[in-house]
């Protein structure tokens, strides 16, 4: 048996053919036409980031607007609280004199029915109708 060997050369692998050969200008236009498509595709992606954020910033001012709005009823609540508590001094003051006369009405009520003389009964009794209209209003 004989053997043989096949030699192959390899300057047909090293070398590229004419033909699979493409021109610069070929590459460019090709390396032109990828960067437009990868640009476009990034424009597209910015767009649709930015109406995403647009609207999401829009919710986040309507639920902030609402809350403004239920602080502003809150703080027109507490504004009148406030005007009743800087009026419960003068209130309490009324109350206090009232009952002052009340009580003064009662003593001059209790000594017209203790007194032995007419007169000053009468007298102690128109008092005491004096001193209930003189009691201040709530």
């Amino acid at each position: 048996m004989k053997t043989e060997e096949k030699v192959v050369s390899m300057d047909g692998f090293r070398k590229p053919k004419e033909s699979e050969v493409t021109s610069m200008n070929d590459l460019n236009v090709k390396t032109s036409q990828d960067i437009s498509r990868m640009a476009l595709l990034l424009a597209l992606l910015a767009v649709l980031l930015a109406g995403v954020l647009f609207f999401k910033a829009n919710q986040n001012l309507n639920s902030l607007s609402q809350d403004v709005t239920g602080l502003s009823s809150k703080v027109g609540t507490m504004d009148a609280r406030m005007a009743e508590l800087e009026n419960l001094p003068a209130k309490s003051k009324r109350m206090v004199m009232g009952t002052m006369i009340m009580e003064m009405a009662q003593k001059a009520s209790y000594l017209a029915t203790q007194v032995d003389d007419k007169e000053q009964a009468a007298k102690l009794l128109q008092a005491m109708e004096l001193l209930q209209q003189a009691k201040p209003a709530e």
